[in-house]
């Protein structure tokens, strides 16, 4: 009996010791997690938002600079620039219309836009879709064919959309689409100075000594500007919803690479997370929200897009992560994309 309740006594013990480890080992997990630093990832939390408005200036108000016009940026850049950029979709948001181009086609063989198809001088868009435009009465403006061409699939066989009562529109694609497919618009009577994206769009105000000075060129690489610079310049066109504070137009108001596009341009940034909008336009709000509400630094558009080539060979190269699912079913190869309709009010296709 007494070697039995000693073993009795000796366990209890040992039982009362491991309960009190355990306690004490809680206790202090606890206060470590409590004056733990934050995770790495805790700036791009909902709980933790910025005023993505706070920092920077903008051109609001202001005439927008005169810029170095892209003829003489490629006479240096002929060779590192030049044979990609012909090609490139951003040089191709408005293009001259080429009569055998698939584009045109479906508007040359339809008898009601036949005739109007001669008056065409240069088409906007590219694979999914395409808008027929020539030049307006005013200096920097364009009339805009109110039959547009969709194809069902990137690179497929254009159909026409809106076929019937064909007629030029003189105001709806300066009011609608030029703060995106041409260069700097002037807000007042918006007017353009360049057909399509010229250097000016993505570059800024570029002083002549950055010949000298690469860092003088807004997005050099040597250059290395903020997040929240890239950010806003993508974002200010990418962005297809929203509004001008300044103007009330669909597209920012006299905005200059360096800007901050947040200061004027107002969308809703609860979109990032609506089902019903395309998985393009939520990968990018969703992107463009990480870094100006949540602070991310790590990563912007230019992480994965090459903007002179086109290509967005290196976002294939990411491992495997949750943000893959917006356009990727999880269940499939990520070579494989969601099925979806392209639809946005604003560029109305």
């Amino acid at each position: 009996m007494p070697a039995t309740w000693l073993r009795r006594f000796v366990f209890a013990c040992q039982l009362a010791l491991l309960v009190a480890t355990v306690v004490v080992f809680c206790t202090r997990s606890s206060v470590k997690l409590a004056h733990a630093d934050p995770p790495a990832n805790e700036a791009a939390s909902p709980s933790k938002e910025l005023d993505p408005a706070a920092w920077g200036s903008d051109h609001v108000g202001q005439e927008l600079p005169e810029y170095i016009e892209g003829g003489e940026c490629l006479f240096c850049h002929r060779d590192d620039v030049g044979h990609s950029w012909a090609k490139n979709a951003h040089n191709r948001t408005i293009r001259d219309a080429e009569p055998g181009s698939p584009e045109m086609a479906p508007l040359v063989a339809n008898e009601a836009t036949r005739a109007l198809a001669e008056e065409v001088k240069l088409v906007m868009g590219d694979r999914r879709a395409a808008r027929y435009l020539k030049p307006g009465e005013a200096y920097g403006h364009a009339d805009l064919l109110s039959v547009g061409a969709h194809a069902g699939r990137a690179g497929g066989r254009f159909r026409l959309a809106h076929g019937e009562n064909p007629h030029w529109d003189s105001e709806q694609f300066n009011v609608r689409c030029a703060g995106c497919h041409t260069t700097a618009v002037d807000p007042a009577d918006q007017s353009f100075a360049t057909v399509s994206l010229d250097c000016f769009a993505c570059h800024g105000d570029a002083p002549v000594e950055h010949a000298n000075d690469a860092t003088l060129m807004p997005l050099a690489k040597k250059r290395k500007d903020s997040p929240q610079v890239v950010t806003s310049l993508c974002g200010s066109c990418h962005i297809r919803f929203g509004k001008s504070r300044a103007s009330g137009l669909p597209f920012p108001t006299n905005f200059v690479a360096g800007d901050n596009l947040f200061r004027d341009f107002e969308f809703d940034w609860r979109l990032a997370d609506d089902e019903q909008i395309n998985p393009s336009d939520r990968h990018v709000l969703a992107n463009v929200r990480d870094v100006a509400l949540y602070g991310r630094e790590d990563m912007t558009c230019l992480s994965c897009h090459d903007v002179h080539t086109g290509s967005s060979k290196r976002h294939r190269e990411l491992p495997r992560q949750e943000s893959c699912a917006v356009c990727h079913d999880p269940a499939e190869p990520l070579t494989r994309h969601k099925q979806y309709e392209v639809h946005s009010e604003r560029c109305e296709y």
